[in-house]
């Protein structure tokens, strides 16, 4: 019999980034890119076309891993699952509101208890938020 996960708990956010569909999945699905806006992540390198190695500190102590993308629909929505220990699992969904707003919604299931874990949620899609409209004034 399989040993018991650890309890599952689940968030999501959205946000409306003033930029195209195409340029803001094309900006997250530079997953090599991620730490950009995800703080806790350290390092993501490419393994092959669906999995990638990453570090990451979400707690201060540093973690390796192995992430597997399970699904991905250019500028519609990306998803993916850890392969390691600290299970996560989350989807990233791209809608066009007109030619120059996206709304993005991040979901993600993890063992990080459900107070942080919307709380990151929200950091990570506020942080994605300013680095996309950020390019959009330097381009």
């Amino acid at each position: 019999m399989e040993p018991a996960l650890a309890a599952m708990n689940a968030a999501r956010h959205l946000v409306v980034v003033n930029a195209p569909v195409d340029r803001v999945y094309e900006q997250w699905s530079r997953l090599e890119e991620l730490p950009k806006f995800i703080p806790p992540l350290r390092d993501v390198h490419r393994i092959d076309d669906t999995h990638f190695s990453y570090r990451w500190q979400p707690d201060g102590s540093d973690q390796k891993g192995v992430f597997h993308i399970v699904l991905q629909i250019p500028s519609r929505r990306i998803a993916w699952r850890t392969m390691s220990n600290g299970f996560m699992s989350g989807m990233v969904s791209f809608e066009p509101r007109s030619q120059e707003e996206t709304e993005v919604t991040l979901k993600i299931r993890s063992i990080f208890n459900p107070p942080s874990l919307s709380h990151r949620v929200e950091e990570y899609l506020s942080n994605f938020k300013r680095l996309v409209e950020g390019q959009a004034t330097t381009q």
